[in-house]
């Protein structure tokens, strides 16, 4: 099996190269990194220039004003009741990212991801490695790499491609492949040990001030419901299905991703982030519990990931150490349930590995 996971580990890091490479080469060719900006210029002349949907940069208008949707396209920006410095900004948005810090991320993900499957939940002490590990994800994935790209992000412009509201759909796709590779190879792996706002929210429950909170699990289908009721309407909201609202990206208010990028946090997430974090120190990671789109996707693909929690039945002596230990019930859905689909979320992240005193759980493939 360890032999059936280095060979997958090796041809998700190509792989993974390759097409981080792929993606970025334009931008890593460009000899001209500005932007074009002129107030002559009307917005459907600056989307085509600057090679940005003009759907797009009235989705970062609409951000200060709904009713920027309305602009009309064809006349010159002097002419339109918005402020020139907001277009601006909103195409400056659209050029800043660092297409090495991208490759890099991408890169680092895969390499971590194999340590984690080959060596990390292989053996003990993985709760220690792990209290490590997540500021650590955090300072790389996050503060020196950027909020983007991000899970979360990833999935919203899938749905952005339908509604021509991103100029790059080889990009996206290829992101949102990348990020479901990740996890089919094992459950949640990504969200789990890579994902910069997760690892966040992590870092501060692991701060041990209040003990008992540990006690406490979310009952898995308040999370569920949670997900589905935000994804739902997020879809309601950007297709304009019993709403007169349209285009409206719910996810865009709640993106606490931008953190890591503080100018660009959504007044909601802003005036909400002292939520976000006192509620981390006492629930698992609340946002990709209760509202992360691509935590339900992942949710999804747990039901085929390659490695996951297995029981050695003949070993278990039923003691229910590793129930107490998951943060989540996870384990105890895990070790009660008969069926091995739709299971509540597992985070690989091997606490339950770790308490167990006879060895009966082991990541592996199944």
């Amino acid at each position: 099996m360890s032999r059936t996971n280095l060979i997958i580990a090796i041809f998700l890091v190509v792989i993974t190269t390759l097409a981080s490479v792929f993606m970025k080469w334009q931008d890593l060719t460009k000899t001209d990194s500005g932007i074009y900006f002129s107030e002559q210029a009307t917005l459907k002349e600056l989307a085509k220039k600057n090679n940005v949907p003009v759907k797009e940069i009235l989705h970062h208008l609409s951000h200060e004003d709904y009713t920027h949707w309305q602009l009309p396209r064809n006349k010159p920006l002097e002419q339109l009741a918005v402020d020139p410095a907001i277009v601006k900004h909103a195409l400056e948005h659209e050029s800043k990212d660092n297409p090495t810090s991208d490759i890099l991320k991408f890169v680092l993900w895969a390499v971590l991801l194999g340590v984690v499957v080959l060596y990390i939940l292989k053996k003990k002490n993985i709760v220690k490695l792990r209290l490590i590990a997540m500021p650590l994800s955090v300072v790389i994935f996050g503060v020196a790499l950027g909020d983007s790209p991000n899970p979360m992000e990833a999935t919203v412009k899938i749905f952005k491609l339908f509604n021509k509201m991103t100029g790059e759909p080889v990009i996206v796709v290829i992101s949102f492949i990348l990020f479901t590779l990740f996890s089919i190879w094992g459950a949640k792996l990504l969200c789990s040990w890579g994902c910069h706002l997760g690892t966040l929210q992590e870092s501060l429950y692991n701060i041990p001030i209040f003990r008992k909170k540990h006690k406490f699990q979310v009952p898995f289908m308040v999370s569920l419901v949670s997900r589905f009721v935000f994804f739902i309407v997020f879809i309601m909201l950007f297709f304009g299905i019993g709403f007169d609202i349209k285009n409206f990206v719910i996810f865009h208010q709640v993106n606490y991703f931008k953190l890591f990028r503080p100018t660009n946090l959504a007044p909601f997430a802003l005036y909400s982030l002292a939520v976000l974090i006192l509620a981390s120190f006492f629930v698992f990671r609340p946002f990709c519990q209760f509202i992360c789109p691509f935590g339900l996707w992942a949710w999804l693909l747990q039901n085929i990931s390659i490695n996951k929690i297995r029981i050695e039945r003949d070993k278990c002596i039923d003691c229910g150490k590793c129930e107490k230990a998951c943060p989540t019930k996870a384990m105890k859905g895990i070790y009660e349930n008969k069926r091995k689909l739709f299971l509540p979320d597992c985070w690989s992240c091997g606490k339950c590995i770790d308490v167990c005193p006879t060895d009966a759980i082991k990541y592996d493939i199944l």
